[in-house]
């Protein structure tokens, strides 16, 4: 997962809804790879602060720290919501894969 600084985050538009959104990303100036992006306060964690955090769907063979992360969103899947055990989260974000999976793969 790449988290985005606090002032790319105030760089988003106001506007937008928070949950989990798919698309595209690329780290600097490698390969596009497929991805979940959640927009939000992460309410199981109990974040005070809105974040933006990135899942690409790709096994990356060194870390990226301080690299370039360009991303697309294409597709919203579901509203930011929170969770009764991390058992249940972590379902939910492998669900959130397979739905941009799924969505990314149509023509």
């Amino acid at each position: 997962t790449a988290n985005f600084s606090e002032q790319v985050v105030e760089s988003f538009p106001s506007d937008i809804s928070t949950g989990i959104y798919y698309g595209w990303a690329c780290v600097g100036n490698g390969d596009v790879h497929k991805m979940v992006l959640s927009i939000g306060w992460n309410p199981f964690y109990r974040n005070v602060k809105k974040s933006v955090e990135t899942h690409i769907i790709h096994t990356f063979k060194e870390d990226f720290y301080g690299e370039i992360l360009s991303i697309v969103i294409t597709g919203y899947i579901r509203p930011e919501k929170n969770f009764d055990s991390l058992e249940a989260l972590i379902s939910a974000i492998q669900e959130d894969i397979e739905e941009a999976k799924r969505q990314l793969d149509l023509p």
